[in-house]
This record gives structure tokens, sequence and C-alpha cells, in this order.
């Protein structure tokens, strides 16, 4: 059977590659390299599974991201040293290499028996629901109104003053799944149709507030997997949409919370300025916006692997920072942390804590782990009926699209989503 949207995917690819042409204006022996690879990836990605989204696909963003480096669109960005280089080439390569030899063990994966996980008590979930929009509104009301609106009828940057209350704001983070959720228990019989429309409306109105593009892409993410497990649809049908959807978010949000909005100069010319692209720079704004949020952050992964190499490596500090503050182990054992090593604040990319930790040696090995636990989940969501593993694959989905951010594996926030999902989805039985 013809994938369509493979034949089309590659049909743009063909487009994107003389745009590729165009933008460039050194077209050397180093361009070539690069789109070569580039869509050798794109290849490899297409042809590892009949889904497109798949492990390989998940990391394209992070792909792209250091192909639109060579670019040099930006003033703010410099040549990356060679501790960097060979630190994103060993963690593409290693990544790659966990998921295939993940994948050539398929059989020995999905032999054993599948557990069919539901949820049940939609009271509990009721309870968190109702616990997190408490908290929203006491924020809200520190804050002074609803952010969201402050900024756009005020057009002042609100996103810097928001209040939040600490810990208790992951409660507030948490309904970005609820959408999901309820969507299950409606398809379920378990909910009606007027409480599944409530739950969404108050779910987007509480997103749209808390100002965060990558929580609102979180949730995106949750209901497109979601939505195909319950409806029992091939992703691959509306891939594309979904990710639209989700670019046009991005955007919107993001102009929002910036105050890009300007009478005196196009959006185009204010994100030039706040990006560092010179004005005769011949881009548009996806130009600016991608290599916004992706070569800078590459630029800050140079930084700290720079700083590192007269320090001693974390040895794990860096990659359980998450943790080892909220327990307040910082405070009890005297551990440090440089601002400037602070890969989360500074979004240093998936590969600043690992390297921080243990140089080469832990890019190389979280890559590789990183591939396989990725690989598991997604044989596990694909061939089981199980919205646990749905729900895992859909964290992990949009941990590896904020690879070029930073790395969520390391963030507390994740793992009490992953927390959450396990407790909800207590009772199962076994497929025999």
């Amino acid at each position: 059977m013809i994938n369509k949207t493979k034949i089309l995917i590659s049909f743009f690819s063909v487009i994107l590659l003389y745009y590729f042409f165009t933008l460039s204006e050194n077209v050397d022996s180093v361009f070539f390299s690069m789109t070569i690879g580039l869509f050798f990836y794109v290849f490899l990605m297409l042809s590892i599974d009949k889904e497109i989204v798949n492990p390989l696909s998940l990391m394209f963003p992070f792909i792209l991201g250091v192909y639109y480096y060579q670019y040099m669109l930006s003033s703010k960005q410099e040549i990356l040293s060679l501790d960097t280089i060979s630190a994103i080439i060993f963690f593409i390569f290693f990544y790659v290499l966990g998921v295939l030899l993940t994948l050539l063990n398929k059989k020995s994966i999905l032999k054993k028996k599948i557990i069919n996980h539901k949820i049940h008590s939609v009271l509990v979930v009721d309870l968190f629901l109702i616990f997190g929009l408490v908290i929203f509104l006491i924020e809200c009301a520190l804050t002074g109104g609803f952010p969201f609106f402050i900024a756009l009828i005020h057009k002042i940057n609100v996103y810097e003053d928001m209040y939040y209350v600490p810990i208790l704001h992951y409660f507030v983070m948490l309904i970005a799944i609820f959408p999901s959720v309820y969507y299950y228990f409606y398809k379920n019989n378990k909910v009606g149709r007027f409480k599944f429309f409530v739950v969404l409306f108050v779910s987007i109105f509480v997103l749209l507030n808390i100002m965060s593009r990558q929580i609102f892409i979180f949730s995106i993410v949750f209901m497109f997997f979601t939505y195909a497990k319950v409806n029992k649809i091939n992703t691959n049908k509306y891939i594309l949409k979904a990710v639209i959807f989700t670019s046009v978010m991005f955007l919107v949000l993001g102009f929002v919370r910036i105050q890009s909005i300007n009478n005196s100069i196009s959006q185009l010319e204010y994100l030039k300025a706040y990006a560092g692209v010179p004005k005769e720079r011949n881009v548009n704004t996806f130009d600016v916006t991608f290599n916004l949020y992706t070569s800078q952050n590459l630029v800050t992964l140079n930084d700290m692997i720079t700083k590192v190499d007269s320090q001693e490596f974390g040895y794990g500090k860096y990659s359980l920072q998450s943790f080892i503050k909220v327990l307040k182990y910082d405070q009890a054992y005297n551990i440090e942390y440089a601002v400037q090593l602070d890969s989360f604040a500074r979004l240093g990319t998936i590969i600043a804590d690992p390297y921080l930790d243990f140089g080469l040696v832990g890019v190389t090995l979280l890559a590789i782990l990183y591939g396989i636990i990725n690989t598991v989940f997604f044989l596990k969501a694909k061939h089981s009926d199980s919205i646990r593993y749905t729900f895992f694959w859909a964290v992990l989905c949009f941990i590896m699209i904020m690879s070029v951010f930073t790395n969520f594996y390391n963030v507390l926030f994740s793992w009490l989503i992953f927390l959450f999902i396990y407790f909800i989805t207590l009772k199962a039985k076994t497929n025999k």
C-alpha cells in the first residue's frame, strides 16, 4: 500500500532542497556534506517503520537545527568548537544506533504478554483537575489578572512578572494532559460530551495563560496520540496537519509573549532585530524563528562545553539537578552549580547535561539509552491497546521534540507526568 503522506514529504523535500540552495551564501563542500546527511536522515526515518512518527523522526527538529546552524543567520552565532561538534555527532550517531539495535530485537520485545492498562477512576482525575484550577486562579490573582489577556490588550511583556506557587505550580502544568484524558473518558462513555468540552475549553484557557509554548506543544502531542489510539487511526493520516497547527500556535504565543506586535515595523523586521539577523539578509519568518530557537541554543551548548573544560565534570549532579534542588540535597551536601552551566535555564539542548557530567562518554551512553527507551515504548504503544504505553510514548515524543531546547529527561515535571500516568492506570489486565 502506497503511503501518500510519505510521498508528500518526499515531494516537499525536493522543494526544500532548492530552497536550501538559495538560502546558503556559500555552496561549498560543507553545505553539500550536511545536505546529503540531512536527506539521508530523512530517508532513514521514513524507511525504518510504516509509522512516520517514530523514534528517529522525533529527533528531526534537532537534526534540522544543526543543519540550519551552517547558514550563520544571526550575528550571535559563532564557530563551534571541536568538542561541541564531536558531542553533536556522537549524540546523533549513537542515538540512531540505539534505535536500530532495539528494532533488530523487535520480536523479543513484543513476544511478552501485553498489559492492557486503562483509566478507571474519573473522580481521581476530577480532583487533580480541580486542585490545579484552584492553584491557577491563585497565581492569576497574585499576578494581577490573566497573563495572556494582559499581554494581548496592554501589549506588555508580563511573562517575566508572572507568579508561580512553588511546587504546586506543577499541578497547573499537569492540566496540559487533561484534554487527552477526558477525551479518553468520553470515547469510553465515562463522561458526557458536555463535560468533555467544558474541560477542553477550561484547559485551553489555562494553557494560554500559562504563556508557555512548551506546555502547549506538550498538550497537542498528548492529544495527537490519544486521538489516534482511541479512534484506531494511523497517525500518518494527519501528522502534517498536527505539525502545521503546532507551528502556528508556537508563533502566535511567541508574538503575544514577546510583544512583537508593533505598528511601526513588520513582524519579520522585529524578529530579525530580536534574533540578531541582519536586515539585508533575505530570509522569511520561519528561518528567523527556527534559527532563534535552535541555532542559538547550540551557541549556548558550545559556551557550556568550552567552560567545563577548565572545571571538573559533575558526575551526575547536572543530570539530576532538578531532583537535587527540589529535595534540598544541594544545601544539605553543599552541592554548587555555576549559573553559566545551568542547562535548563540557559537552554543548552539535550546534550549539555550528559557532557557536563561525563564528557563524550556521557553523551555516548545516554544517547544509546535514549534511543533504546524511546524505541521500546514506541513498539509497546504501537502494538498494544494500553493507554499507559500511549501516554508514556507521548511524553517521550515531547522530550525528543524539545531536545534542541533542553533535556526534559532531566526535568522533574516529566517524571511527575510519568508518575501521574502510572498512578491513574494502576488497574490492568493481561492480554493472552
